[in-house]
């Protein structure tokens, strides 16, 4: 549907007092990208929000390299698109290896290795198919990308164990090079993500080479599977490392609401699908956390907000927010139309003192967040026209 006819019918929606977006033979509508810069008010900032580049069908993972370029992951085509000079390449890079797509699967994080201006590595999370009809498995790639056409040497490091349900996956770096992986498909209510002999509901903790580190909390134990860094867990779309403590913190989607900001132990369990904070699909309040022998949130989402990428700033174009947390939402309270980027701020002893939801005007599903290497803070929307954004201080 062209933008100037969506634009037409949520004008018109607007106009006649309904809550937007409208519904097109049962589906909604998304909302329309704005056609300039558009200027927000934020608690304590005057923010600038553009389009660089848009496009891109559901979008799931994107990387701003040092030079500036954008690597976005077309989740179902699949394909690994780049957006140079704040134009979106039509043609997708060449060199992926074959993915296995369908729902919630496909070709979904990428990240670039901490020395990515010396050794311009990447890595990917992707699903490859296996040779029983119907089953899967989560997979880690590497190449390299020179801002060419193709990506050169890829290899795959790691595939894991059989799936049938697949859901997304996020990776972070340590300051030690390890690479932390999601691994989703834990979804339901059957005990997946308790089960230590598979994957989903599972956070990995790998070489970045993709072997599996001595040190990891299983290593050894039978019928565990030894990349298992932290389990019990549902979607987990987000993952970021503390700038001065090095922990990792993790955001969990809750089913119906119970929404979670983890800070990740090494072996801890947190809880899915036994214990939590909102209720399962059906309305069924889950006993809640906190349990003996399980890790419980730092802080919860509710209602839920699908929370999605996760960053702590750093950068000096927004000095009065360096050190706050930053996750995408895709939306809140399961209403369509309602996503936006949460700001949280924390004390010395990451106490909660203040919760901000920005870039809500926009009404874009907010489906990933990075920091640039100009000190800009750049969404993901995940949309049928999905689009890269930027914020960035208004004159």
């Amino acid at each position: 549907m062209p933008r100037s006819l969506i634009a037409f019918i949520t004008a018109l929606a607007l106009h006649a007092g309904m809550a937007a977006p409208v519904y097109a033979q049962g589906r909604p509508v998304p909302y329309p990208l704005p056609e300039a810069p558009v200027v927000l008010e934020t608690i304590n900032a005057r923010i600038n929000v553009s389009v660089v580049a848009e496009g891109i069908p559901r979008p799931f993972g994107f990387a701003v390299l040092p030079d500036g370029d954008i690597l976005v992951t077309d989740r179902y085509t699949p394909a690994l698109r780049v957006i140079r000079d704040d134009m979106l390449d039509p043609e997708p890079l060449q060199g992926l290896p074959a993915i296995r797509t369908g729902f919630h699967s496909g070709l979904l994080d990428v990240e670039a290795h901490p020395d990515y201006t010396n050794n311009q590595l990447i890595y990917l999370t992707y699903h490859t198919a296996l040779e029983t009809d119907g089953e899967y498995a989560i997979t880690l790639g590497r190449a390299r990308y020179d801002g060419s056409d193709t990506l050169a040497d890829f290899e795959q490091l790691f595939i894991g164990t059989p799936m049938t349900i697949s859901g997304g996956s996020r990776m972070v770096f340590a300051p030690d090079g390890k690479l932390f992986v999601t691994v989703g498909g834990a979804m339901d209510r059957r005990p997946l993500a308790q089960d230590l002999a598979r994957l989903e509901g599972k956070v990995l903790r790998l070489n970045a080479d993709g072997s599996i580190p001595a040190d990891n909390p299983f290593v050894g134990q039978a019928d565990v599977h030894p990349a298992i860094y932290s389990y019990g867990h549902r979607d987990q779309y987000a993952v970021a490392i503390h700038p001065e403590t090095g922990e990792l913190f993790h955001a969990e989607l809750g089913p119906l609401g119970g929404d979670k900001l983890n800070v990740i132990k090494a072996g801890g369990n947190y809880g899915w699908p036994l214990y939590g904070y909102g209720s399962y699909n059906d309305g069924e309040p889950m006993e809640k956390l906190p349990r003996e022998g399980f890790e419980s949130a730092l802080l919860i989402w509710q209602p839920g907000i699908v929370p999605s990428g996760l960053m702590f700033y750093s950068g000096d174009a927004f000095p009065q927010w360096q050190g706050n947390l930053f996750a995408g939402s895709i939306q809140r309270g399961r209403l369509p139309g309602s996503g936006g980027l949460e700001r949280l701020v924390f004390n010395e002893n990451m106490w909660e003192l203040q919760r901000e939801t920005l870039v809500t005007e926009l009404h874009q599903r907010i489906r990933d967040v990075a920091q640039g290497p100009d000190g800009f803070i750049y969404l993901l929307t995940e949309e049928d026209n999905g689009a890269v954004l930027k914020l960035q201080p208004a004159q």
